[in-house]
């Protein structure tokens, strides 16, 4: 069979999970590709999108809290359309053409707007391939009732009630988990993975990054934590596709029990020998931690839905954090210095992650093409 997989570039965790689903379709067989839906509406434009979408996440982040804000207490009346549904129908005949002339069993939506795309084709263009939806955050975003497909894939069965308030139908929605590349389901001990990426074997790791992009305050954390942390830590830096910030933490050296390493594709590795790791509340790095087990300190770096990302793992006891930068490393080393706290943050993640959702997904999508119930 043929997928097709309709990501955006509004940020790489969209993309991850695109990709994921893409290589677990794959490994059983079938035909699958990723396109970025954006490009339909012009490839110059999804460009433009996506480098205004990391200018903001890295230097204004308070914005997208605020437009995030705006859209939940502003949903459109009266069945109008909101502002984002009538900007994604501009792609919408490119999207038809490319369409009409592959034969995809379905399409899978990792983000929004290509199913508010998808959507439009189906509501005024005849256009019936089942179509699906991942959402990629443990929430139901503003809007997501704008959308009409035939399932809708949730990170988790605890958000069931939010999305049927929400306005999604409790029959399309599956609690599949987050898809996450299947590297982060195998796991090596910790001293093995140190001992590969020249880390000091006798220490505990601990894993600052705030995504790709290598947003919020890493610097200063950088800066502060190393004073702080126990003698027998290391801390190992990680800046993404941040090259300023490579250069600035390099740039005078730093501590000795710091690492600060810039892209890598080795960040399965990295988890495998920590024993706890500083991020940002996405929601793909936060399930890529939790199907390792690694326990989580958040920082609240990008206000919106990372937001709920964050009250949702606080909640169930599956990471923790605080508000002020200076208490935030005073919690990392509280929680370094207590063996049982990590372990039974651990154990709760790994009871609550021990499920992989691209198989999920593909066993439900299968299920549904080959009983014709689409």
């Amino acid at each position: 069979m043929r997928f097709l997989i309709l990501s955006c570039n509004t940020g790489e965790g969209h993309n991850s999970a695109a990709r994921a689903i893409k290589e677990y379709f794959e490994k059983m067989g079938e035909v699958c590709e990723i396109k970025d839906a954006l490009s339909f509406w012009s490839p110059e434009k999804s460009r433009i999108i996506c480098k205004g979408h990391v200018f903001l996440y890295r230097n204004i982040p308070k914005l997208f809290g605020i437009g995030y804000r705006f859209e939940e207490n502003h949903p459109p009346k009266d069945g109008r359309e909101s502002i984002i549904y009538e900007l994604m129908k501009n792609g919408c005949k490119s999207l038809l053409k490319m369409l009409r002339t592959s034969d995809y069993d379905a399409v899978i939506c990792t983000h929004l707007f290509s199913a508010m795309m998808m959507t439009e084709l189906r509501k005024n263009y005849n256009y019936i391939t089942p179509t699906y939806f991942i959402a990629t955050d443990y929430t139901c975003y503003p809007c997501t009732n704008e959308s009409n497909v035939d399932g809708y894939f949730i990170p988790h069965g605890q958000l069931t009630d939010e999305f049927i308030k929400g306005g999604i139908p409790k029959e399309r929605l599956i609690p599949s988990g987050i898809p996450v590349n299947s590297a982060f389901y195998d796991k090596i001990l910790p001293e093995n993975a140190k001992y590969k990426l020249h880390l000091p074997v006798d220490k505990k790791i601990v894993l600052l990054m705030c995504g790709s992009m290598g947003c919020g305050p890493i610097k200063a954390l950088t800066e502060e934590l190393p004073i702080m942390l126990p003698e027998d830590t290391h801390l190992v830096v990680i800046c993404g596709n941040n090259r300023k910030l490579y250069d600035k933490l390099t740039k005078n050296g730093h501590r000795s029990n710091v690492s600060v390493v810039g892209y890598t594709t080795r960040v399965t590795l990295y988890m495998d020998a920590a024993s706890l790791i500083l991020t940002k509340a996405g929601g793909l790095s936060s399930t890529e931690a939790a199907v390792k087990g690694l326990p989580m300190i958040f920082v609240d770096a990008v206000p919106g839905c990372e937001t709920k990302n964050l009250d949702f793992f606080k909640s169930n006891g599956f990471a923790d954090t605080i508000s002020d930068e200076y208490d935030l490393s005073r919690l990392v080393c509280s929680y370094l210095r207590n063996d049982d706290k990590l372990k039974l943050m651990s154990s709760r993640l790994k009871t609550s992650f021990d499920f992989c959702a691209s198989d999920n997904i593909y066993n439900y999508i299968l299920k549904d093409i080959k009983n014709g119930k689409i």
